[in-house]
């Protein structure tokens, strides 16, 4: 293995892509690359290749027999020079600098043409958006994959996040830091940068990211060290020919033996070319989002751009914004970014993503503010929801048990809610049977969240107090608090039709059931017979 198999696997990718894209179209014009190879040795070698980059870029078509839009085939541009120049390396001083004028001169032409002029960018998935697809999986949930769905939706909104950011994200990555902060550890994969990022709570449920984590986790029904499960892992192949014990001097008088990655045959298919997360969240957004009612055709790069101008929407510095999605930035800018980008503003930016003041200081809700036996009886069940995150002899496949807490908190705090989503979902039967088995009843799980929002609330009362003009049926408590009487009305419904049926089976019971016969007893004014 050699430094050059450490590449990311997107930029093997295209150069492999490029390559291959070049050897068609010597293919195509009856050119063998064996007589290209001769050609380069002549005198004249420069302005061959040049031209020949040249020809092979003016008239490039994608599969549709169409020109390219102006980013795919700069793409080509550049993957294509670079390839070509490993192959040739003596021909790079002569050849770059004419090779890059002459890509400038190609990315001009594409900007001007009618077909290709401006790159297709993903539209922004606006909170709104977000909120419709995140309430439809919930409330149609079928399987534990939906819950996941649900989660990875959310995390590539608040997080800014590429899709290929989540799938190096662990379990043992979720953390609560000082401040009582809920922190998520992730590396952003396309630039090799490790992010630490707050995460608050939202105040609407549905787009709630601690509500769709502790959900995601109650579902796992086996240990694994991954926060999503369901996500395609990542497979790194090596094609060099160097191996780890090779001895050095070995390499020292052979250094041909590490030749430069070459493409894979056509026939072949690597394991790369196996459908990665990007196409695995485009196949949740076809599945959900038309549903949903959502008419933008959405893709895995939506959020990211969403999330950015929500934050941007309300007047958040640009170089907080710009930290937290990990944008490359100038040198000018860097150094801004170095100074303003601390824990603070990262915390206010989380705050606005969850329609917070961003000046507001926002507690997270933990099982401290119940009392002793309530917070053992809620562990105890906590034990059982979590059983595939918690209690494993490997530590990578366990959660913080302080995080635990919190994402139980949560996911008590949004019970009635949940419920009355959808009543039969497998987050609420798993819940609901966990408690059970522990013993204790739905009635608890309703208390407990009551509890949960009386103190949440104790802390909002001054602010609505004070905004007068504010509709305080849309108030998050008032609205939890329909909800969890929409419950208890449930429960006394439930208890009542049972009681029927009690009352029912016995009448039927004694309806059933001759009278004893009373013995005859003779009177005064009957005598008897003789």
């Amino acid at each position: 293995m050699s430094l050059t198999d450490l590449a990311p696997a997107n930029t093997k990718r295209a150069r492999e892509s490029a390559s291959r894209s070049f050897k068609a179209f010597l293919n195509e014009e009856g050119v063998p690359w064996e007589y290209l190879e001769v050609c380069m040795k002549r005198d004249n070698a420069a302005t061959m290749l040049e031209a020949v980059v040249d020809m092979h870029l003016a008239f490039k078509k994608g599969r549709n027999d169409q020109l390219l839009a102006r980013h795919s085939v700069m793409q080509y541009f550049r993957q294509g020079k670079n390839w070509l120049l490993e192959q040739f390396p003596l021909l790079r001083p002569e050849t770059e600098k004419n090779l890059l004028k002459k890509g400038q001169v190609l990315e001009r032409y594409c900007m001007k043409r009618e077909t290709g002029t401006f790159v297709n960018k993903a539209p922004a998935c606006t909170k709104e958006a977000l909120k419709k697809m995140t309430t439809y999986l919930y409330s149609t949930t079928a399987t534990a994959s939906d819950y996941q769905d649900a989660t990875i939706l959310c995390l590539l909104w608040f997080l800014f996040g590429r899709a290929s950011d989540l799938t190096l994200l662990r379990k043992e990555n979720l953390s609560i830091g000082s401040g009582n902060i809920f922190f998520v550890r992730f590396i952003r994969v396309k630039t090799s940068e490790e992010q630490g990022l707050s995460r608050f709570p939202d105040e609407d449920f549905t787009t709630c990211p601690l509500l769709a984590i502790a959900l995601s986790l109650a579902m796992q029904s086996a240990p694994t060290a991954s926060l999503l499960s369901q996500l395609p892992e990542q497979h790194t192949v090596s094609r060099a020919a160097l191996t780890p014990t090779a001895p050095l001097i070995d390499l020292m008088d052979h250094p041909g033996v590490v030749a430069p990655l070459q493409p894979s045959s056509e026939n072949a298919k690597s394991t790369e070319d196996a459908p990665g997360i990007h196409s695995h969240v485009n196949r949740v957004l076809g599945k959900v989002a038309e549903k949903a009612g959502v008419t933008e055709h959405f893709t895995s790069h939506s959020f990211r751009r969403g999330g950015a101008q929500h934050a941007n929407g309300t007047g958040m510095y640009v170089q907080w914004i710009f930290g937290r999605g990990a944008w490359n930035m100038t040198s000018t800018n860097k150094v801004f970014a170095y100074v303003f980008n601390t824990p603070a503003e990262d915390h206010k930016v989380a705050r606005v993503l969850s329609n917070r003041d961003p000046e507001e200081t926002v507690k997270l809700l933990d099982l401290d503010s119940f009392d002793s036996t309530t917070k053992v009886n809620i562990r105890y069940v906590c034990s059982v929801l979590f059983t595939a995150s918690s209690g494993l002899a490997s530590e990578q496949h366990n959660v913080n048990a302080r995080v635990l807490d919190t994402l139980m908190t949560y996911l008590i705090r949004h019970y009635p809610a949940l419920k009355a989503l959808a009543a039969g979902s497998p987050a609420i039967q798993r819940l609901e049977a966990c408690a059970i088995e522990r013993g204790f009843s739905v009635n608890d799980l309703l208390a407990w969240s009551s509890y949960l929002a009386s103190v949440s609330s104790s802390k909002s009362d001054i602010s609505v107090a004070q905004d007068t003009t504010a509709d305080v049926t849309k108030h998050p408590v008032f609205l939890h608090q329909t909800a969890l009487i929409e419950q208890l009305i449930q429960v006394n419904k439930t208890l009542d039709a049972r009681l029927s049926v009690m009352e029912a089976k016995i009448c039927n019971k004694h309806t059933r059931t001759p009278a004893p016969q009373q013995p005859s007893v003779c009177t005064n004014s009957e005598q008897p017979h003789k």
